[in-house]
Protein backbone atom coordinates (compact mmCIF):
# COMPACT_ATOMS: atom_id res chain seq x y z
CA UNK A 1 0.00 0.00 0.00
CA UNK A 2 1.49 3.19 -1.12
CA UNK A 3 0.29 6.32 0.83
CA UNK A 4 0.94 9.96 -0.50
CA UNK A 5 -0.23 12.37 1.81
CA UNK A 6 -0.41 15.94 0.34
CA UNK A 7 -0.40 18.64 1.97
CA UNK A 8 0.40 22.76 0.70
CA UNK A 9 2.67 23.09 3.78
CA UNK A 10 4.40 21.24 6.17
CA UNK A 11 6.64 21.56 9.49
CA UNK A 12 9.60 23.15 9.19
CA UNK A 13 11.93 25.87 10.49
CA UNK A 14 9.66 28.39 8.42
CA UNK A 15 6.07 26.64 9.34
CA UNK A 16 3.75 29.75 9.90
CA UNK A 17 0.14 27.77 10.27
CA UNK A 18 1.30 25.42 13.27
CA UNK A 19 -0.74 22.22 13.83
CA UNK A 20 -2.06 22.33 10.45
CA UNK A 21 1.50 21.80 8.98
CA UNK A 22 2.22 19.72 12.12
CA UNK A 23 -0.25 17.03 11.94
CA UNK A 24 0.30 15.50 8.45
CA UNK A 25 3.91 15.65 8.57
CA UNK A 26 3.64 13.41 11.87
CA UNK A 27 1.20 11.37 10.96
CA UNK A 28 3.04 11.16 7.42
CA UNK A 29 5.98 10.39 9.30
CA UNK A 30 4.40 7.48 11.85
CA UNK A 31 2.98 6.04 8.63
CA UNK A 32 5.98 5.14 6.88
CA UNK A 33 6.88 2.73 9.54
CA UNK A 34 4.58 0.57 8.64
CA UNK A 35 3.86 1.00 4.56
CA UNK A 36 5.62 2.95 1.66
CA UNK A 37 4.80 6.94 2.25
CA UNK A 38 5.34 10.04 0.33
CA UNK A 39 4.96 13.61 2.21
CA UNK A 40 4.33 15.82 -0.78
CA UNK A 41 4.32 19.23 -0.53
CA UNK A 42 5.39 22.68 -1.74
CA UNK A 43 8.39 24.83 -1.90
CA UNK A 44 11.13 27.12 -4.00
CA UNK A 45 12.30 24.36 -5.48
CA UNK A 46 12.11 20.01 -6.37
CA UNK A 47 13.44 18.42 -3.93
CA UNK A 48 13.26 14.60 -2.77
CA UNK A 49 14.74 13.83 0.81
CA UNK A 50 14.45 11.37 3.42
CA UNK A 51 13.38 11.74 6.90
CA UNK A 52 13.92 7.94 8.37
CA UNK A 53 11.87 6.12 6.37
CA UNK A 54 8.97 9.12 5.12
CA UNK A 55 9.67 10.23 1.89
CA UNK A 56 9.55 14.19 1.51
CA UNK A 57 8.42 15.50 -1.77
CA UNK A 58 8.55 18.79 -1.97
CA UNK A 59 7.46 21.09 -6.01
CA UNK A 60 8.28 24.18 -7.63
CA UNK A 61 5.90 26.62 -6.37
CA UNK A 62 6.09 30.53 -8.15
CA UNK A 63 2.50 31.47 -7.69
CA UNK A 64 0.61 31.98 -4.91
CA UNK A 65 -3.33 32.53 -5.45
CA UNK A 66 -4.31 35.93 -3.63
CA UNK A 67 -0.51 35.67 -1.84
CA UNK A 68 -1.98 32.83 0.53
CA UNK A 69 0.48 30.25 0.89
CA UNK A 70 -1.67 27.92 1.31
CA UNK A 71 -3.02 28.01 -1.97
CA UNK A 72 -0.32 27.15 -4.35
CA UNK A 73 -0.58 26.54 -8.30
CA UNK A 74 1.82 23.87 -9.24
CA UNK A 75 0.43 20.84 -11.45
CA UNK A 76 4.26 18.38 -10.88
CA UNK A 77 2.91 16.90 -7.83
CA UNK A 78 0.27 15.25 -9.38
CA UNK A 79 2.88 12.26 -10.62
CA UNK A 80 3.05 11.54 -6.70
CA UNK A 81 -0.96 10.91 -6.73
CA UNK A 82 -0.95 9.12 -10.04
CA UNK A 83 1.76 6.89 -8.18
CA UNK A 84 0.14 6.44 -5.11
CA UNK A 85 -2.92 3.50 -4.21
CA UNK A 86 -3.60 5.71 -1.20
CA UNK A 87 -3.98 9.77 -1.24
CA UNK A 88 -5.04 11.56 1.86
CA UNK A 89 -5.46 15.31 1.31
CA UNK A 90 -4.79 17.62 4.17
CA UNK A 91 -6.65 20.68 4.08
CA UNK A 92 -9.94 20.57 1.80
CA UNK A 93 -9.64 24.51 0.59
CA UNK A 94 -6.88 24.58 -1.70
CA UNK A 95 -6.62 24.35 -5.35
CA UNK A 96 -3.98 21.79 -4.97
CA UNK A 97 -6.74 19.65 -2.92
CA UNK A 98 -9.28 20.24 -5.29
CA UNK A 99 -7.62 19.07 -8.24
CA UNK A 100 -5.38 15.98 -6.46
CA UNK A 101 -8.79 14.93 -5.54
CA UNK A 102 -10.75 15.00 -8.89
CA UNK A 103 -6.93 13.11 -10.51
CA UNK A 104 -7.19 10.64 -7.62
CA UNK A 105 -10.60 9.82 -8.56
CA UNK A 106 -10.08 9.92 -12.52
CA UNK A 107 -7.13 7.14 -11.72
CA UNK A 108 -8.90 4.63 -9.48
CA UNK A 109 -7.40 5.75 -6.25
CA UNK A 110 -8.56 5.80 -2.83
CA UNK A 111 -8.74 9.31 -1.94
CA UNK A 112 -9.48 10.63 1.41
CA UNK A 113 -9.08 14.08 3.56
CA UNK A 114 -8.59 16.07 6.56
CA UNK A 115 -9.36 20.03 7.17
CA UNK A 116 -7.77 22.07 9.52
CA UNK A 117 -9.86 25.32 8.42
CA UNK A 118 -9.31 28.39 6.70
CA UNK A 119 -7.36 27.67 3.06
CA UNK A 120 -7.65 29.85 -0.41
CA UNK A 121 -10.38 32.34 -1.39
CA UNK A 122 -10.30 30.74 -4.61
CA UNK A 123 -10.66 27.13 -4.63
CA UNK A 124 -12.68 24.24 -7.30
CA UNK A 125 -14.96 23.00 -5.22
CA UNK A 126 -16.89 25.77 -4.72
CA UNK A 127 -17.62 25.46 -8.77
CA UNK A 128 -16.79 21.68 -9.26
CA UNK A 129 -18.53 18.26 -7.70
CA UNK A 130 -14.85 17.42 -6.30
CA UNK A 131 -16.48 16.15 -2.84
CA UNK A 132 -17.31 13.22 -4.45
CA UNK A 133 -13.97 11.53 -5.39
CA UNK A 134 -13.48 11.53 -1.34
CA UNK A 135 -13.79 7.75 0.28
CA UNK A 136 -13.85 9.78 3.42
CA UNK A 137 -12.82 12.80 5.91
CA UNK A 138 -10.98 11.90 8.76
CA UNK A 139 -11.04 14.95 11.68
CA UNK A 140 -8.82 14.95 15.12
CA UNK A 141 -11.25 16.17 17.08
CA UNK A 142 -14.92 16.35 17.67
CA UNK A 143 -14.69 20.25 17.41
CA UNK A 144 -13.17 19.61 13.96
CA UNK A 145 -15.84 17.54 12.15
CA UNK A 146 -17.91 20.56 12.28
CA UNK A 147 -15.67 22.46 10.44
CA UNK A 148 -16.26 19.03 7.02
CA UNK A 149 -18.75 20.63 4.77
CA UNK A 150 -21.87 19.45 4.33
CA UNK A 151 -21.99 16.87 1.53
CA UNK A 152 -18.72 15.49 3.49
CA UNK A 153 -20.59 14.82 6.84
CA UNK A 154 -21.81 11.14 6.08
CA UNK A 155 -18.38 10.09 5.10
CA UNK A 156 -16.42 11.78 8.21
CA UNK A 157 -14.82 9.60 11.09
CA UNK A 158 -13.12 10.69 13.62
CA UNK A 159 -9.63 9.93 15.00
CA UNK A 160 -8.45 11.78 18.09
CA UNK A 161 -5.19 12.79 18.95
CA UNK A 162 -1.28 12.38 17.81
CA UNK A 163 1.66 12.49 20.44
CA UNK A 164 4.66 10.23 20.69
CA UNK A 165 4.73 9.01 24.28
CA UNK A 166 7.92 7.23 24.24
CA UNK A 167 9.38 10.76 23.16
CA UNK A 168 7.20 12.67 25.72
CA UNK A 169 6.76 10.74 29.27
CA UNK A 170 7.69 11.50 32.90
CA UNK A 171 11.48 11.41 34.43
CA UNK A 172 10.79 10.80 37.63
CA UNK A 173 14.44 11.76 38.36
CA UNK A 174 13.79 14.87 37.66
CA UNK A 175 12.14 17.14 40.81
CA UNK A 176 8.76 19.27 39.98
CA UNK A 177 9.76 23.21 40.17
CA UNK A 178 7.93 25.88 41.11
CA UNK A 179 7.17 26.99 37.29
CA UNK A 180 4.39 27.38 35.14
CA UNK A 181 4.93 26.58 31.04
CA UNK A 182 3.53 28.07 28.02
CA UNK A 183 4.62 25.97 24.76
CA UNK A 184 3.48 27.51 21.48
CA UNK A 185 4.15 30.22 18.84
CA UNK A 186 3.90 33.63 19.90
CA UNK A 187 0.76 34.65 18.00
CA UNK A 188 -2.26 37.08 19.48
CA UNK A 189 -4.72 34.15 19.37
CA UNK A 190 -2.86 32.27 21.75
CA UNK A 191 -4.01 34.67 24.60
CA UNK A 192 -0.64 34.72 26.20
CA UNK A 193 -1.11 38.03 27.09
CA UNK A 194 -4.41 36.63 29.44
CA UNK A 195 -1.51 34.07 31.00
CA UNK A 196 0.76 37.48 32.19
CA UNK A 197 -2.60 38.68 33.40
CA UNK A 198 -2.60 35.93 35.61
CA UNK A 199 1.27 36.11 36.96
CA UNK A 200 0.39 39.86 37.81
CA UNK A 201 -2.58 38.21 39.75
CA UNK A 202 -0.38 35.55 41.26
CA UNK A 203 2.38 38.01 42.36
CA UNK A 204 2.09 36.56 46.03
CA UNK A 205 3.42 33.13 45.28
CA UNK A 206 6.60 32.16 44.43
CA UNK A 207 5.82 30.59 41.03
CA UNK A 208 7.76 31.53 37.68
CA UNK A 209 6.45 31.85 34.06
CA UNK A 210 8.22 30.15 30.83
CA UNK A 211 6.95 30.98 27.52
CA UNK A 212 9.03 28.87 24.83
CA UNK A 213 8.28 29.85 21.18
CA UNK A 214 9.39 31.57 18.31
CA UNK A 215 7.75 35.20 17.92
CA UNK A 216 5.54 35.74 14.37
CA UNK A 217 3.97 38.66 15.19
CA UNK A 218 6.22 41.92 15.91
CA UNK A 219 3.72 43.91 17.56
CA UNK A 220 2.20 41.32 19.64
CA UNK A 221 5.74 40.16 21.12
CA UNK A 222 7.03 43.49 22.01
CA UNK A 223 3.39 44.17 23.64
CA UNK A 224 3.97 40.71 25.60
CA UNK A 225 7.55 42.17 26.43
CA UNK A 226 6.26 45.48 27.52
CA UNK A 227 3.54 43.32 29.56
CA UNK A 228 5.46 41.15 31.77
CA UNK A 229 8.12 43.90 32.66
CA UNK A 230 9.17 43.36 36.28
CA UNK A 231 7.56 40.15 36.60
CA UNK A 232 9.22 36.39 36.79
CA UNK A 233 8.59 35.61 33.34
CA UNK A 234 11.34 33.92 30.61
CA UNK A 235 11.01 34.25 26.88
CA UNK A 236 12.87 31.03 25.10
CA UNK A 237 12.62 31.30 21.20
CA UNK A 238 15.52 28.34 20.87
CA UNK A 239 14.54 25.76 22.84
CA UNK A 240 15.46 21.79 21.42
CA UNK A 241 13.80 18.96 22.05
CA UNK A 242 15.38 17.96 25.12
CA UNK A 243 15.03 21.65 26.62
CA UNK A 244 11.16 21.19 25.74
CA UNK A 245 10.57 17.83 27.14
CA UNK A 246 13.12 18.73 30.62
CA UNK A 247 10.70 21.41 31.06
CA UNK A 248 7.55 20.00 30.42
CA UNK A 249 8.78 17.15 32.84
CA UNK A 250 9.82 20.22 35.52
CA UNK A 251 6.81 22.05 35.43
CA UNK A 252 3.94 22.13 38.15
CA UNK A 253 1.45 23.19 35.12
CA UNK A 254 1.51 23.78 31.36
CA UNK A 255 -1.26 26.49 30.33
CA UNK A 256 -2.97 26.85 27.10
CA UNK A 257 -4.94 30.11 27.10
CA UNK A 258 -5.91 30.41 22.87
CA UNK A 259 -9.02 32.69 22.31
CA UNK A 260 -11.16 32.87 19.62
CA UNK A 261 -10.93 36.87 19.24
CA UNK A 262 -7.60 38.32 20.47
CA UNK A 263 -6.37 41.31 22.35
CA UNK A 264 -6.87 43.33 19.22
CA UNK A 265 -10.57 42.64 18.08
CA UNK A 266 -9.50 40.08 15.81
CA UNK A 267 -11.93 36.75 15.41
CA UNK A 268 -10.59 33.14 14.21
CA UNK A 269 -12.81 30.17 13.96
CA UNK A 270 -9.85 27.92 14.72
CA UNK A 271 -7.72 28.75 17.32
CA UNK A 272 -7.16 25.17 18.03
CA UNK A 273 -8.17 22.27 16.69
CA UNK A 274 -6.31 20.18 19.09
CA UNK A 275 -3.77 21.78 21.05
CA UNK A 276 -0.26 19.36 20.93
CA UNK A 277 0.99 21.12 24.42
CA UNK A 278 -2.02 19.97 25.68
CA UNK A 279 -0.83 16.19 24.93
CA UNK A 280 2.75 17.02 25.39
CA UNK A 281 2.44 18.27 28.55
CA UNK A 282 0.35 15.22 30.09
CA UNK A 283 2.71 12.67 28.33
CA UNK A 284 4.92 14.36 30.89
CA UNK A 285 2.86 13.58 33.49
CA UNK A 286 2.43 17.31 34.05
CA UNK A 287 -1.10 18.57 33.97
CA UNK A 288 -2.49 20.87 31.73
CA UNK A 289 -4.69 24.25 32.13
CA UNK A 290 -6.74 25.78 28.73
CA UNK A 291 -9.26 27.52 27.88
CA UNK A 292 -12.50 27.09 26.59
CA UNK A 293 -11.23 27.87 22.97
CA UNK A 294 -11.67 25.21 20.02
CA UNK A 295 -11.47 21.51 20.95
CA UNK A 296 -8.67 22.23 23.53
CA UNK A 297 -11.59 20.92 25.71
CA UNK A 298 -11.90 17.44 24.50
CA UNK A 299 -8.06 16.81 25.19
CA UNK A 300 -7.92 17.94 28.94
CA UNK A 301 -10.08 15.98 31.62
CA UNK A 302 -11.36 18.70 33.98
CA UNK A 303 -10.83 17.87 37.59
CA UNK A 304 -8.73 15.07 36.87
CA UNK A 305 -5.67 15.75 34.45
CA UNK A 306 -5.85 19.97 34.31
CA UNK A 307 -8.79 22.54 34.13
CA UNK A 308 -10.97 24.24 31.41
CA UNK A 309 -11.13 27.64 31.86
CA UNK A 310 -13.35 30.38 30.43
CA UNK A 311 -11.22 32.50 27.43
CA UNK A 312 -10.05 36.41 27.80
CA UNK A 313 -9.50 36.07 31.37
CA UNK A 314 -6.77 36.57 33.34
CA UNK A 315 -8.71 35.98 36.58
CA UNK A 316 -9.67 32.57 35.02
CA UNK A 317 -6.08 31.53 34.81
CA UNK A 318 -5.16 32.65 37.76
CA UNK A 319 -7.58 30.84 39.80
CA UNK A 320 -6.75 27.62 38.00
CA UNK A 321 -3.33 28.01 38.47
CA UNK A 322 -3.80 28.25 42.26
CA UNK A 323 -5.94 25.34 42.29
CA UNK A 324 -3.40 23.31 41.12
CA UNK A 325 -0.32 24.66 42.96
CA UNK A 326 -2.05 24.47 46.17
CA UNK A 327 -2.92 20.28 45.37
CA UNK A 328 -1.46 18.35 48.47
CA UNK A 329 1.73 15.98 47.14
CA UNK A 330 -0.69 13.00 47.27
CA UNK A 331 -3.54 14.72 45.44
CA UNK A 332 -0.95 16.49 42.65
CA UNK A 333 1.01 12.29 42.37
CA UNK A 334 -3.15 11.22 40.93
CA UNK A 335 -2.94 14.39 38.83
CA UNK A 336 0.37 13.46 37.19
CA UNK A 337 -0.57 9.83 36.93
CA UNK A 338 -4.24 10.82 35.11
CA UNK A 339 -2.60 12.70 32.95
CA UNK A 340 -0.13 10.22 31.47
CA UNK A 341 -3.18 7.59 31.70
CA UNK A 342 -5.24 10.55 29.74
CA UNK A 343 -3.10 10.27 26.28
CA UNK A 344 -1.79 6.71 26.11
CA UNK A 345 -4.73 6.19 23.85
CA UNK A 346 -4.08 8.41 21.72
CA UNK A 347 -0.40 7.98 20.33
CA UNK A 348 0.82 8.04 17.26
CA UNK A 349 0.66 4.10 16.76
CA UNK A 350 -2.68 3.58 17.42
CA UNK A 351 -3.56 6.65 15.41
CA UNK A 352 -1.60 5.25 12.52
CA UNK A 353 -3.51 2.04 12.60
CA UNK A 354 -6.86 3.17 12.43
CA UNK A 355 -6.12 5.57 9.43
CA UNK A 356 -4.46 2.03 7.82
CA UNK A 357 -7.73 0.24 8.44
CA UNK A 358 -9.87 3.40 7.21
CA UNK A 359 -7.79 3.07 3.69
CA UNK A 360 -7.99 -1.11 3.65
CA UNK A 361 -11.73 -0.76 3.86
CA UNK A 362 -13.22 1.67 2.48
Amino acid sequence: MRVAHITPTYFDNDSVIGGGERYPTELAAWMSKHTPTALVSFAPSRQTRYLDSLRVETFPVQHFIHGNRVNPISFRYLTSVINADIVHIHNINTVVSDMACMIGRLFNKKVFVTDYGGGGSLILNHKLPVFQGYRGAIAYSQFGMGFIPESLQRKAILIKGGIDINKFCPNPSLRKENKILYVGRLLPHKGINYLVDAMQILRETDYRLVIIGRAYHDQFYRDLKEQAEGLPIEFVHNADDQRLINEYRTAKVTVLPSVHTTCYGNYTSVPELMGFTLLESQACGTPAICTDAGAMQEFVEHGKTGLVVEQNSGEAIAKAIRQIINLSPEEFEQWQIRSRQCVTCMDWKSVVEQHLELYAKS
